[in-house]
């Protein structure tokens, strides 16, 4: 039977945090071994957690708040030996068949470096709202460089891939999936599964997933046109990959990964960037939005 070791970032969760612990240990089909990070909960968190470690059902382990992305690469860095790595939101829920699915279809990739994401469902005031059908469902390198279309919460990764990124791990990432599935692309296989086996809640304090209109999606993206957060995290990435990585990539990816890492360095780069349109997010809003950051060099 596979072990998979569930890597789970905890803040301030008393709210929801049980139940999925719950789920947690209610998978079949495979070993579970959970290990928790608190990053600097306030609340009842830590006294939970001690509780279910007393019980023997977890270990954790806390520290200070370092946010919820480089918590999870902390976690992945700090993983004891098992044959697969899950990532874990401390608020959904997974269904029992959730890491058994995963396995099965990760062992019939080829490689020694793989990645295996899924599609999931909102979950909102105890109701499943239904499945998410990601905008782009085809993956390469260069549409990974610009646009995440996978969660952590729906990831699994062998112990190649996680040895890989532990052992080269970034300085900084806006987010722990985003930086996993480009290095998965990069130097390993992936796959995608459409069904879902995790109900994703949807909440106020949710770090990402909340549906927002079109008028908000765009005022948004003009303000950080104008402002200083998140201008570079792409261009940040994708120099952090070619640092980390780039001896494990070949010719045609570190090229691709560079174009990226490079674009702001001539007038010259940025134009062959922006005429790219192999580097996509799928739809022709994103894309319209993408190139205008290009432009602004504030990728």
């Amino acid at each position: 039977m596979a072990k998979v070791c569930v890597l789970l970032s905890a803040y301030n969760g008393e709210q929801f945090i049980e139940e999925q612990l719950a789920s947690l240990t209610a998978q079949k089909g495979v070993e579970v071994e959970i290990l928790v990070r608190d990053d600097g909960s306030t609340d009842t968190t830590r006294t939970i957690l001690e509780r279910w470690q007393q019980k023997g059902a977890l270990s954790w382990y806390g520290g200070e708040n370092l946010g919820w992305a480089m918590s999870f690469i902390h976690l992945l860095c700090h993983a004891p030996e098992s044959d697969y790595y899950a990532f874990c939101d401390h608020d959904d829920i997974w269904l029992p068949e959730k890491l058994e699915e995963a396995v099965k279809m990760l062992e019939r990739m080829s490689g020694d470096k793989k990645l295996y994401f899924s599609n999931l469902n909102y979950y909102k005031d105890g109701k499943d709202e239904g499945l998410v059908k990601p905008a782009v469902l085809h993956y390469n390198i260069r549409t990974a460089l610009v646009k995440c279309i996978t969660l952590g919460c729906t990831m699994v990764m062998n112990r190649g891939l996680q040895q890989s990124i532990s052992q080269h791990p970034p300085k900084s990432v806006c987010a722990h999936d985003f930086w996993v599935y480009q290095v998965a692309l990069a130097v390993g296989n992936v796959c995608y599964d459409p069904r879902s086996f995790i109900l994703y809640r949807q909440h106020a304090h949710n770090q990402i997933g909340q549906t927002r209109s079109w008028c908000e999606i765009w005022r948004s993206r003009l303000k950080r046109l104008k402002g200083l957060r998140h201008q570079h995290d792409r261009e940040e990435l994708a120099t952090q990959l070619l640092e980390c990585h780039g001896t494990e990539m070949d010719e045609e990816t570190r090229a691709a990964v560079r174009k990226v890492a490079d674009y702001r360095r001539s007038l010259k780069n940025r134009l062959s960037l922006f005429a790219d349109r192999r580097y996509t997010m799928g739809r022709r809003s994103n894309d319209v939005w993408l190139r205008l950051r290009i432009l602004f060099g504030k990728l």
